[in-house]
């Protein structure tokens, strides 16, 4: 009986079969999909772990002058004056040659958290141009940021900023060697002078030289999207 019933129930049993069917450009156009993602992107600069300038014992910017954004722009330099010492500093501007003049930023640190960037696929929809009727859909590449979850940003700057020559001569071809190789002196963006301790303003003391420093702390709350598509002449604005 057992043997029966069991008999029974296979044959009611319908077969299943699959197979892969090739398709067609007009089958794949007929599919339809949009995804999406949320990036949080925490973005740290010369700090540790506590966010606190990494100039420490072991720290990266233990040697300070590599710690530095250097920059030197085209035709910038300066020679000595006629009948001054070896050890006079170069003050006279020249567009050729001469010790290379950098504007150094001294200290570069900072944290730049984004908590949240929105990154999704969707249909941009637009009249075309010269047509008041005629409408254009396209997919694009969107990128959203919301005023609920601000940019963070903390303690991003620079310590001092100053004005920095080298110690040796660059000719109108570029060339030009320091006379030490080895001496982080002889370049500009690498001199990490500070200030004495009997400096009188009493901030500045043991600081780096410079003129101006930056600091920044606060939140940036950004309502908007920015989208990314294949434009042709269609768009009013290709």
């Amino acid at each position: 009986m057992k043997k029966s019933l069991i008999l029974l129930l296979l044959a009611g049993l319908s077969t299943a079969h699959a197979e892969l069917v090739a398709m067609d450009n007009a089958d794949l156009q007929k599919v339809q999909g949009q995804a999406g993602a949320d990036i949080s992107l925490n973005l740290s600069l010369n700090q540790d772990a506590n966010g606190q300038y990494d100039n420490g014992a072991n720290g990266v910017c233990n040697n300070s002058a590599y710690c530095n954004l250097a920059v030197s722009l085209n035709n910038r330099f300066v020679t000595q004056q006629a009948g001054a010492g070896v050890n006079d500093t170069w003050t006279v501007a020249s567009s050729t040659s001469g010790r290379k003049l950098w504007l150094v930023f001294k200290g570069i640190q900072g944290q730049i958290n984004l908590q949240k960037l929105g990154l999704d696929g969707v249909d941009l929809l637009y009249t075309a141009k010269g047509s008041t009727n005629s409408q254009i859909l396209k997919p694009a590449i969107q990128l959203s940021l919301s005023s609920a979850m601000p940019i963070v940003i903390k303690k991003f700057g620079f310590n001092a900023m100053s004005i920095e020559q080298d110690a040796f001569v660059t000719n109108a071809d570029g060339s030009g060697a320091p006379t030490n190789p080895n001496d982080p002196n002889q370049y500009g963006y690498l001199k990490n002078a500070t200030y004495a301790s009997t400096n009188p303003s009493v901030y500045d003391r043991g600081k780096e030289t410079g003129f101006t420093g930056m600091m920044i702390n606060g939140n940036l709350a950004i309502n908007g999207k920015f989208m990314m598509f294949s434009c042709d002449g269609t768009h009013p604005r290709c």
